[in-house]
């Protein structure tokens, strides 16, 4: 499959994914309030970051792992999660006055999907990816819809989860290659000291990342309300779909096509202008269309509350862009460039966060001026982020890969 059918495939599936997804935050907000929007987002940045957590990157060895070691890896995985889920379940429910089992449920399921995915693009089986990915915004509407009160809506979203995510490794992965010795704590340590540097590297820059994404929305619950986590929800599911979509969809299906150059020890630099191009081209055209249509849409079919939250999607503007246009092309640092750098780059951002949205909420708590300078921090942190990859991919041109 090319690249850009992959990429299409995957965006498309995004789509559902995201106008499911934003179904089911109407449906909370109409049921319940959108307070209750903030919560739920709060619950599933928890999720997220945890999944990152509980595999520390392990997962992401999959698709570039050779035949030999896939099901030690597997197995690997499946076991730091539902070892390492339990004392971040206990740590997140104490911070955060959840049910521990609740969130240990959520975040091992989050992790398996993690596993399922990796597998899926592995094989560039994105058929069963798109499957994967829309049931799991299936489920969130169903669990909100077949529920009576809010309580019964998070348990029933947890245990859907945990049987979807089993069904789907069980579908993606055949675990009648999986023995004994697969199991055994010598050949779990083995497999984690024959890996270390990159689950130690690129697993610590990906949980960085995870929390970079999600941190805001903690935040934001944290020094201003759960209603402003709320509007802050909003314009992520809705301003930033295109990053989601188009970004995510990119990213996977390069993760996926350079993998397998790294593989062969090639590297299509041809392939690499292209992708740069579509980029930009793509958040040129993302981020006026958001500064274009996002309120003439609030203003025609929403409530109040969601009118609201108008112009927080304007402060987003200046992370929008980069987000979409540089993020993706990172990948070429995950694969073929410096594991150092590629975690720099996560602390770096974890800096714009802690600045944005707990320095100066601690000074001056005032929530645009939090927006704002997350937004512009960021973009100038691409701008140089852009330089570096390629640079990268202008070294990669001139010499061979080096496995």
């Amino acid at each position: 499959m090319s690249l850009l059918k992959s990429a299409s495939t995957i965006a498309g599936s995004s789509v559902i994914s995201q106008l499911i997804g934003a179904l089911s935050i109407w449906l909370i907000s109409h049921k319940y309030n959108l307070a209750e929007v903030g919560l739920y987002a709060l619950n599933y940045s928890i999720a997220l970051i945890g999944a990152q957590v509980c595999t520390f990157a392990s997962h992401l060895l999959i698709p570039k792992q050779q035949d030999d070691e896939l099901a030690q890896n597997v197995v690997f995985c499946l076991l730091q999660s539902l070892i390492t889920a339990l004392p971040y379940a206990l740590l997140t429910a104490w911070l955060f006055d959840q049910n521990i089992f609740f969130l240990y449920l959520l975040t091992l399921s989050n992790t398996w999907v993690l596993i399922s995915e990796n597998l899926s693009l592995r094989t560039a089986n994105f058929g069963f990816l798109v499957f994967q990915r829309i049931s799991v915004s299936v489920v969130v509407v169903l669990s909100v819809m077949l529920t009576t009160h809010v309580q019964a809506f998070y348990w029933a979203w947890a245990g859907s989860m945990m049987f979807l995510t089993v069904g789907c490794i069980l579908c993606a992965f055949d675990m009648r290659s999986v023995t004994l010795q697969h199991l055994s704590p010598k050949n779990n340590l083995a497999f984690f000291y024959k890996h270390v540097h990159h689950i130690t590297k690129v697993g610590s820059a990906e949980v960085l990342a995870m929390a970079n994404g999600n941190l805001p929305i903690m935040l934001i619950n944290f020094w201003f309300s759960a209603l402003t986590a709320g509007y802050f929800s909003i314009v992520s599911r809705f301003c930033l779909a295109p990053v989601v979509i188009i970004g995510n969809a990119v990213r996977n299906a390069i993760f996926s096509k350079w993998s397998i150059d790294f593989r062969h020890n090639t590297f299509n630099y041809d392939e690499y202008k292209k992708v740069r191009l579509l980029l930009l081209v793509l958040g040129v055209i993302c981020t006026l269309g958001v500064f274009i249509f996002y309120p003439i849409v609030m203003h025609l079919g929403f409530s109040e509350d969601w009118i609201n939250s108008i112009p927080t999607s304007r402060y987003m503007l200046p992370y929008l862009f980069p987000a979409l246009a540089i993020c993706p092309l990172t990948v070429i640092e995950l694969i073929f460039g410096s594991h150092r750098y590629f975690l720099r780059i996560q602390f770096e951002q974890l800096a714009i966060v802690l600045i944005s949205f707990v320095i100066v909420p601690y000074f001056y708590n005032n929530y645009a001026t939090s927006i704002i300078l997350f937004s512009v921090l960021t973009f100038v942190r691409y701008a140089f982020i852009y330089l570096k990859v390629n640079k990268r991919a202008n070294l990669l041109k001139d010499r061979p890969v080096v496995l």
